[in-house]
């Protein structure tokens, strides 16, 4: 077979501008025509010719190159035909791709990668496509090759001094095909951060540049390289955490010499969820130096939140019911904000239309940052693949301005007398009502037959109407029904002490219950609670833990079962036992004394032995028997009371005749029984008057009688 036609690239924006529409729909109809050929040929033939067919090769590169640069509403590259021939420039690119053993260089090289990537940025038949390029080990390393070279170009781009954004469209569009590369092949991700130079330029540019939006695109190209570190079998974690720690010394994180000023970390941190990425991967993963980091990194966000308000939600106004009245056609105005977070989304996916974006917006909230990465996760609902993604918003069109006070129709006028329609009557609630005066004015017989003067009927008796039995079954029922409805016996009820006739506050405790038996019942329950659950404290404090783990084990579901206590309660409790030393210390003295089992009974509990009183006490009758019995034997122990010295003497021994004539009885070593003074009163009378020398007696006497020397007066 003879070599196949060759296909011209697609010209630039200037030449398409030149041609007219006819021109332009005959060329895509020629390139559609010859690409099919290439489709159709079989596998032999396609191996045979694709090899030496540089012109597809050229056509594919141009047409992607000037479909990634265009705009979304150019209607020579986004009209019917040139979307099939979209498609069919996949297909061809997709079987060079992986029917051929060698490809051409040019096919491998990260710009023509990267305008794939923007002509198709949420297709999963691409990064199907583009992980199945980069298993083969050949391919891995062209690839890889040219990234490097891209690496290389853009770090001496930025290295020079850029003074305005607008001469650095190339750099811009670079760093964009090469975002959207490694956002699809996280292989090109990992290349990117491989090495300190690419990132440390990429910082460096990000403080010298104060414009938003080339940080934007600065911060997007980092994030999506830190975060292809953590895609795919290949996952290289220590890597991130190097390129972390160099931006965490380049930004002076946790040194005095902190920078209050925008950096690349703290945007990274601030305006995307690399830090949740990372923590989730650690949690299935864990290691000490990610977990350190995280924990530093989360302190520098919350420092570096002030320096980020771009992506501050709008609060939604109440509305008040003082809007437009639901006759004016209301045309949907958009905010000049959300136009700038469509442009955002514009800048790093032209193909999308401005109507698409905002339903992004409604559906995500307005964060571009989360519609960019489900964009370039293509994690959309299935409700949102399914729209338009090039449909524009609608051009707006003026409101019609409403005029408070329109003209309104003049009331018709009074016909004249002569007009041959009769006049209007006037009506009214009243006009139904029957006017006694007019009826009786009235010359008709039959109305004035509808005015009655007495009774209807004069002739009619009081017999003639009882013996009327017309309406007496009617009559019979309704009284019936009416007495089945009365119960005789329903007797009524007594407002008397309601709440609303008293005026004040009614017991409404039933009878029979009483309060401060209530209150017992809930101490002594409460009291039961904070010993189950203290003993369960003392045990295993990380039961009281507040996290999910320790929510869902099966002690804490025992202990909520024992308790009847929900998990914050449990929890609060917890808390403020740690905050009161005094109530610990009694719950602890009372969990020794319930659970001393040492000296106790049966129950476990402590039991304290029981201790003889040492005072005396009167004994019973009985008790003169066993003294007596005990004195003739020496052994009575009813008559022996403790003494608290050698000398046998108990209390009062130090006082004056303590222990004296009478046994010691004031000692204390007189025995429970009655004394001889008890028994006879004349005799303790006698001894009264024997020790007064020892009381205070004698000395009230003296006393008197120096008083009287004195004064030296006579008594009385």
């Amino acid at each position: 077979m003879t070599e196949w036609p060759h296909l011209a690239p697609v010209p630039p924006p200037a030449v398409r501008n030149v041609l007219c529409s006819e021109e332009w729909e005959f060329c895509l109809q020629a390139w559609t025509t010859l690409i099919e050929i290439r489709l159709e040929a079989s596998g032999k033939e396609f191996q045979e010719h694709a090899p030496e067919d540089e012109s597809a090769v050229s056509f594919l590169s141009s047409f992607y190159d000037q479909l990634a640069s265009s705009s979304s509403t150019d209607p020579g590259l986004y009209s019917g035909k040139a979307r099939h021939l979209r498609k069919l420039c996949f297909l061809l690119s997709r079987r060079f791709l992986l029917d051929l053993p060698v490809l051409s260089g040019k096919l491998l090289d990260w710009r023509f990668l990267g305008d794939l990537c923007c002509c198709y940025p949420s297709s999963s038949a691409l990064k199907k496509l583009l992980s199945e390029t980069w298993d083969k080990d050949k391919n891995k390393d062209a690839i890889t090759s040219s990234l490097e070279n891209a690496k290389s170009l853009i770090v001496k781009r930025l290295s020079f001094p850029m003074k305005k954004p607008p001469n650095n469209l190339d750099v811009v569009s670079d760093i964009r095909k090469l975002t959207l590369l490694a956002s699809i092949l996280p292989g090109c991700g990992q290349v990117l951060m491989t090495g300190s130079d690419f990132l440390d330029t990429v910082s460096d540019t990000y403080l010298e540049q104060k414009t938003e939006g080339f940080r934007r695109i600065l911060v997007a190209n980092v994030y999506v390289g830190l975060t292809s570190l953590l895609k795919g079998p290949n996952a290289n974690l220590s890597l991130l955490l190097d390129q972390l720690f160099s931006l965490k010394t380049a930004a002076g994180v946790g040194t005095p010499k902190v920078k209050k000023e925008p950096t690349l970390l703290s945007d990274l941190v601030c305006s995307s969820d690399l830090l949740g990425r990372l923590q989730r991967y650690l949690e299935s993963f864990p290691q000490k130096r990610g977990q350190d980091l995280v924990f530093s990194l989360r302190s520098y966000q919350v420092e570096s939140k002030p320096l980020h308000h771009r992506y501050q939600k709008q609060k939604k106004k109440t509305d008040k019911g003082k809007g437009r009245a639901d006759d004016v056609p209301i045309t949907e105005e958009l905010h000049a904000h959300r136009m700038s977070l469509v442009t955002q989304v514009q800048d790093l996916f032209p193909d999308l239309g401005s109507a698409y974006v905002i339903r992004l917006f409604d559906f995500y909230g307005d964060n571009p940052e989360t519609v960019v990465a489900h964009l370039l996760d293509d994690s959309l609902p299935p409700e949102l693949k399914a729209l338009d993604r090039h449909e524009q918003l609608a051009t707006t069109h003026e409101i019609p301005h409403r005029d408070p006070l329109p003209p309104r129709p003049t009331p018709p006028e009074v016909p004249s007398p002569l007009s041959a329609s009769p006049p209007l009557a006037r009506r009214n609630a009243f006009d139904e009502d029957v006017d006694i005066a007019e009826l009786a004015r009235s010359g008709d017989d039959r109305v004035r037959s509808k005015l009655r003067f007495g009774r209807a009927n004069p002739e009619l008796t009081a017999d003639d109407i009882l013996a009327d039995r017309s309406q007496h079954t009617v009559n019979k029922a309704a009284i019936i029904s009416a007495l089945a409805a009365f119960d005789s016996d329903d007797d009524e009820r007594d407002d008397t002490y309601d709440v609303a006739d008293v005026g004040g506050t009614v017991d409404g405790m039933a009878p029979g219950t009483d309060a401060d038996a209530d209150a017992d019942m809930r101490n002594r329950r409460a009291d039961e609670m904070d010993m189950v659950l203290f003993h369960a404290y003392k045990s295993s404090p990380a039961l009281f833990a507040r996290d999910s783990a320790t929510r869902r084990s099966q002690p804490r579901a025992s202990l909520k079962r024992e308790t009847g206590m929900t998990d914050e309660a449990i929890e609060g409790w917890a808390v403020m036992l740690n905050r009161d030393p005094k109530r610990v210390s009694k719950l602890e003295h009372k969990l020794a004394l319930a659970s001393g089992g040492a000296a106790g009974g049966p129950g476990g509990g402590l039991q304290q032995p029981e201790l003889r009183p040492t005072s005396y006490r009167k004994p019973g009758p009985g008790a003169l028997e066993d003294e007596s019995e005990g004195d003739a034997d020496g052994a009575g122990e009813q008559n022996k009371a403790p003494s608290k010295g050698p000398s046998g003497r108990g209390r009062g021994s130090r006082g004056r005749g303590g222990g004296r004539r009478d046994g010691g009885r004031r000692g204390g070593g007189q025995g429970p029984g009655p004394s001889a003074t008890e028994q006879n009163p004349a005799l303790s009378r006698q001894r009264k008057e024997e020790h007064k020398a020892s009381r205070a007696n004698h000395n009230r006497r003296q006393q008197r009688a120096k008083k009287m020397a004195r004064g030296g007066g006579m008594p009385g």
